[in-house]
């Protein structure tokens, strides 16, 4: 017994000095970084590079940012600032000379190192600092897509750039297939994972439909006509799109009234709620061949499309309005495979109507059966005489 209790006695002294040993390397590990970054930010600059960092001070404080030009310049005097002193002494400079927190300066390096190649395209539109902040965020591709709409005429507010440009990626996300994630923890994750990267090229979409009614209405309150062609180029691909995405991520799938044996479609959310009034305007959108007559379409651009997708993109509030609720409009597919329903009842209606017996007073039937009987009794006639 006196082994077996001086081996455990042995064991719990040997643990203790691990522990022991552990925990003085940390405090050590901790006191060496601390002097290290103290001796960093401690140490004097060199001449050179206080002179220099004083003309960067000088030109960043003279810089105003009332042009895309200055934003330009301020992000590239921050960066080369940074580069000429410690890191972490960068942090202390900015606060002492500049007034700009950490994250601000970093926000104008990259409009600086990010966008540079498009610096001249940038200062031609005049955008601003919060817009080319967002713009920074986004890979090449994307870039490029904001610069051919800032191209086009377009008018984009840092909220619609950002819903273009969606959300970045996480690469350790990237290097796992979540398609090997077993259970019901790697179905959420496949879950989420869709969700998410839907839900970024969903808000993309509409963002820039709404750029495309933006411009239609412009037009209408400048007093002209919407030109449905150049609204229909503008809108009805990514209208398309979105709707597929709407019903994808949002709509629950329902059984079909008095057909439980069918196929499940997705929810109609209906016209008198936001989210309604947006899956009815995209499915509209996305489908110019079931447009009505300009001046229904232009009426209801303006009445509903209009503010439904504001209140998708701004989250403005949506108001229905009871004219646009309880205006006749071609019906809404209810299948997701009947994409030219509105087609089809359209020329059945027009069919019906072609095939109505026309309207026929008293008189003009009177009139025609009397000629009928006259010119039967004539030949009748006739032939009793021969």
């Amino acid at each position: 017994m006196a082994s077996i209790d001086r081996k455990i006695q042995r064991a719990a002294a040997v643990k203790q000095i691990k522990k022991t040993r552990a925990e003085n390397n940390r405090v050590t590990k901790e006191k060496v970084a601390a002097a290290r970054a103290t001796r960093e930010n401690e140490e004097p600059l060199s001449p050179d590079v206080q002179a220099r960092l004083a003309e960067i001070v000088a030109r960043v404080v003279s810089l105003h940012r009332k042009s895309t030009g200055q934003i330009f310049e301020l992000g590239e005097c921050l960066a080369e600032a940074k580069s000429v002193q410690p890191e972490k002494r960068f942090g202390r400079w900015l606060k002492d000379n500049c007034g700009y927190s950490v994250r601000s300066a970093w926000n104008f390096i990259f409009v600086h190192e990010r966008l540079a190649g498009h610096r001249e395209r940038l200062e031609k539109h005049a955008v601003a600092t919060t817009a080319l902040f967002e713009l920074a965020k986004g890979e090449p591709d994307q870039i490029e897509t904001v610069l051919d709409l800032y191209d086009e005429g377009k008018s984009l507010k840092p909220s619609e750039i950002k819903a273009l440009i969606g959300d970045k990626k996480d690469e350790a996300e990237e290097l796992t297939d979540l398609r090997q994630l077993g259970g019901k923890a790697g179905l959420q994750k496949m879950a989420a994972a869709k969700l998410k990267s839907s839900t970024a090229e969903f808000h993309r979409l509409i963002a820039a439909v709404l750029v495309g009614l933006e411009e239609a209405v412009a037009r209408h309150e400048s007093g002209k006509r919407i030109v449905m062609n150049a609204l229909a180029a503008d809108v009805e691909i990514n209208a398309r799109h979105a709707s597929d995405l709407f019903k994808d991520v949002v709509a629950p799938l329902v059984p079909v009234g008095r057909m439980p044996k069918a196929n499940l479609q997705h929810e109609q959310f209906g016209l008198k709620t936001g989210w309604g009034a947006v899956q009815h305007s995209l499915y509209r959108l996305g489908g110019v061949g079931s447009w009505p007559v300009r001046d229904e379409m232009e009426k209801w651009v303006i009445e509903v499309a209009h503010p439904a997708l504001r209140f998708a993109v701004h989250g403005e509030p949506y108001v229905v309005r009871a004219a646009a609720a309880t205006s006749p409009v071609l019906d809404v597919a209810k299948t997701d495979s009947d994409v030219t329903k509105n087609e089809q009842i359209a020329a059945e209606k027009e069919v019906k109507t072609d095939e109505t017996t026309p309207a026929i007073s008293d008189a003009e039937l009177d009139a025609t059966l009397n000629n009928i009987m006259v010119a039967s009794k004539v030949p009748a006639a006739a032939s009793m005489f021969r």
